[in-house]
C-alpha cells in the first residue's frame, strides 16, 4: 500500500489534481493512496485493528488512484485500473438511531447528484445502489457491516467509471463519465464534488426523506416488472418502491413482499 501525499497548502494530491479536505466535516480521516489492492479490503482491516483495541474509530476516507483486486457484489470483479475511475471506501460508526441499510442508498443519490453537478449526465439509480444511464452502469456502491458488542461500523465502497469509452472498459453495459458527458472529465475534480456532497448529506442527514429521494430518481417505476435473484430462489413481481428501510417492495401473485438483498436479474 502506498503512502498518501499532502501539499504544503493541506490538500491531499489525487490524480490530475488535489483535494481540499477541509471542506469536509464528516471525515476526520483522509488517506490518498496511490495504490491499494481493495479499499474495502482496507477498512475491513482498520475496524478490526480498533475493535481489538477497544478505542472508537473516527470516521475515515479511503482513497486510492487503483485497485488491483476490487470487487463488487457477491465478490464479482470490479476493474479499477490506474487513471481511469474514482474509487474509494468510507467508514463510519453507526449511531442508535441511525438505519444502516438506508446509508448506500442515499450514497448512491448522492454520488448521481455530484456527477449530474459535473458532468451534466442525467443517471438513474437501479435498487440497491447502482448508477446507471439508461441500461448502462456506470457506479457501484458495496457496503459491509461489522458489529462488535455495542458498536457497528459500515464500510461503503464506491467505484465510478469516469474516463476513456465503454468498449475499453471491456465489461459488458457498462459506460462511463466521459462517454456519456462526451469530454473530458477531471478526477480530482470530480471526487471533490461527490465528497462534498456526502459530507453535506451525512452532517444534514434526514434518512426517511432519502427512501423518498432515491425513488425520485430510480430506473424503477410503480408497476416495472422485476425478478430478484437471492442465491438460488428467485422472486418476481411488479416494483412497489422502497420500505422504510431502503428494501425492494414487490407485489407478486401471492401478496407484496420485501426483499432485503439479491441480484436483479430483470428490471
Amino acid at each position: 500500500m502506498s503512502r498518501p501525499a499532502a501539499t504544503s497548502s493541506g490538500t491531499l494530491r489525487f490524480a490530475d489534481g488535489a483535494l481540499d479536505p477541509g471542506r469536509w466535516a464528516e471525515f476526520e480521516n483522509v488517506a490518498c493512496l496511490a495504490s491499494t489492492p481493495s479499499s474495502n479490503d482496507l477498512a475491513r482491516e482498520l475496524i478490526d485493528y480498533y475493535f481489538r483495541e477497544e478505542q472508537i474509530l473516527p470516521a475515515t476516507l479511503l482513497v486510492a488512484e487503483e485497485q488491483p483486486q476490487a470487487r463488487g457484489r457477491s465478490g464479482r470483479e470490479w476493474k479499477a485500473p490506474k487513471g481511469r475511475g474514482i474509487y474509494f471506501t468510507f467508514i463510519r460508526r453507526v449511531a442508535g438511531h441511525e438505519p444502516a441499510s438506508v446509508l448506500p442508498i442515499a450514497v448512491a443519490r448522492w454520488i448521481r447528484d455530484a456527477i449530474e453537478e459535473v458532468s451534466g449526465i442525467a443517471c438513474r439509480l437501479k435498487w440497491p445502489n447502482d448508477v446507471y444511464v439508461d441500461r448502462r452502469k456506470l457506479a457501484g456502491v458495496l457496503s459491509e457491516a461489522r458489529t462488535q458488542g455495542d458498536d457497528t461500523y459500515v464500510a461503503v465502497g464506491v467505484g465510478i467509471n469516469v474516463r476513456g469509452t465503454a468498449s475499453e472498459l471491456r465489461v459488458p453495459h457498462a459506460t462511463t463519465v466521459e462517454e456519456e458527458a462526451g469530454r473530458p472529465v477531471s478526477l480530482a475534480r470530480l471526487l471533490q464534488a461527490i465528497v462534498d456532497r456526502m459530507d453535506r448529506g451525512l452532517a444534514e442527514s434526514d434518512w426517511p426523506r432519502e427512501i423518498e429521494e432515491w425513488e425520485r430518481v430510480s430506473a424503477h417505476r410503480p408497476g416495472d416488472r422485476i425478478r430478484v435473484r437471492v442465491n438460488a430462489t428467485q422472486t418476481t413481481g411488479e416494483y412497489r418502491g422502497l420500505d422504510p428501510s431502503g428494501f425492494l417492495r414487490l407485489a407478486t401473485s401471492s401478496g407484496e413482499t420485501v426483499v432485503t438483498t439479491g441480484e436483479l436479474e430483470e428490471w
